[in-house]
């Protein structure tokens, strides 16, 4: 059997899959006036192949933008020179917001609504249940207030969360200060307010969902649910699959980078390219690649923030064939696999994304939530709640079962019960993760 091509970085995928007309232009618009006119890349340049290259060459010779950058050049290392900060701040036109995220990630980013909202209109095309839709809709928003809409302790009415057409229905910073009355609020503002679109981390909106099915409540289904914040738990889109009849849609991106990836209607996720660039760099073949590999991303058309690769932190799996049948192109990812920060390594140093061990566990009936923490290379502690009458010493098996069909029977397994998966300090569910130190760079080509 032939081996597969070896993949080392853009310029070997990118001819798998089809772009806009003008995509190489912007490409190349967006180098030349980075080196020529915004701080930090202008001691990249020296790196760049030249214009006789094609683009994804030029990119791949380039640095990597991360987080620490960002924060150590803020406020003007991205912006360009013929932009005042200043002005733009005074009149209106751009501000400034923090990312979600722990100490380490947290960053300022230069805000322009403006663009985000364009980029996000553009994402709608790229779903057919969203592109339907006129944007914006009338939308209702389900996230920890730490992400977006409104922060408060005390509860606040509901008029004091809607914010043009958009109803936040959590002004909580954490699922530990919710009470009943919380999620029974939420079922009746999704009732009163009626909206088009709800947009939701996933972890969040199953938790109302598994008080809506164990209540037996009727609750209004929005055109689409839109899934964003974090991974999607097979566990919890099943969840909300049972109690709305909405169209389910997942979308991928960054507060530093916008709308990255859609789902589309056939389950494939699909480039933004009118608003971004993806490069890849594929992980070695022992780790799973050179299918699965880490994004990383560049912005067009935000004339005040100039992101060039940025590293998104997260893996995608590739489309093999680099078509859908939904027609539409860009690069095209089977799946986000999640943060490369999260994975995981089988009892033979094998490599287990996120969305491995997620689709294993999903497969458990009895399993509502979970959390895994690899304590070291062959011991495993996973976490797990379960739905109301299960019987935990048949569920213990059966997830053992499939802990030791993913890590391996060599493996040393510890199962945990309790009444609730609580999510980090960001707001976010960290699914699975290490408690070792492993070097990221070497799980790539």
């Amino acid at each position: 059997m032939d081996k597969p091509a070896k993949i080392t970085g853009t310029a070997d995928i990118s001819g798998r899959f089809r772009y806009p007309a003008d995509y190489p232009d912007k490409c190349a618009s967006v180098l030349e006036t980075a080196f020529a006119h915004v701080p930090l890349y202008r001691a990249w340049k020296r790196f760049d192949p030249g214009p006789s290259a094609s683009p994804d060459e030029r990119f791949d010779a380039l640095p990597v933008l991360t987080k620490a950058d960002m924060r150590a050049g803020f406020p003007g290392a991205l912006a360009p020179d013929f932009k005042d900060l200043g002005e733009g701040l005074r009149n209106g036109e751009i501000s400034y917001t923090f990312t979600s995220g722990t100490t380490a990630e947290r960053v300022v980013n230069i805000w322009n609504q403006s663009w985000w909202e364009e980029s996000e209109a553009a994402s709608w095309k790229l779903n057919g249940h969203l592109a339907a839709l006129a944007y914006p809709q009338r939308q209702a928003k389900l996230a920890s207030s730490l992400n977006i809409g409104v922060n408060c302790e005390e509860d606040l009415p509901m008029g004091h969360r809607i914010l043009g057409q958009t109803l936040y229905l959590n002004e909580k910073t954490s699922v530990l200060q919710w009470r009943p009355r919380h999620l029974e609020r939420m079922i009746g503002e999704l009732n009163a307010y009626r909206p088009a679109v709800l947009e939701a981390n996933p972890s969040l909106l199953a938790r109302l969902a598994w008080q809506i099915a164990d209540s037996g409540v009727e609750v209004f289904s929005p055109e689409v649910i839109a899934f964003t914040f974090e991974f999607p738990s097979a566990l919890h889109l099943a969840a909300v699959g049972k109690v709305f009849s909405s169209a389910l849609v997942s979308s991928y991106g960054t507060t530093e980078t916008g709308f990255v990836l859609e789902q589309c209607e056939s389950g494939q996720m699909h480039q933004n390219a009118r608003f971004c660039r993806i490069d890849y760099k594929p992980l070695k073949p022992e780790y799973g690649g050179p299918e699965i590999g880490r994004i990383f991303v560049t912005t067009f058309g935000n004339t005040w923030n100039y992101i060039l690769r940025f590293d998104a932190g997260d893996l995608v799996r590739l489309r093999p064939g680099g078509e859908c049948a939904c027609g539409r192109g860009g690069l095209i990812a089977d799946a986000v696999e999640g943060r490369v920060a999260n994975v995981t390594f089988d009892a033979d140093g094998g490599l287990v994304t996120t969305k491995a061990l997620d689709d294993g566990l999903s497969a458990v009936a009895a399993l509502r939530d979970y959390r895994l923490e690899q304590k070291s290379r062959a011991r495993y502690l996973l976490e797990a709640t379960l739905s109301p009458g299960a019987v935990q010493r048949a569920a213990a098996d059966e997830l053992r079962g499939v802990l030791e069909r993913i890590y391996g029977r060599g493996g040393e397994y510890d199962i945990n019960f309790t009444e609730s998966i609580l999510p980090g300090p960001a707001g976010k569910f960290r699914r699975m993760q290490a408690d070792f130190a492993f070097d990221e760079s070497g799980l790539f080509i």
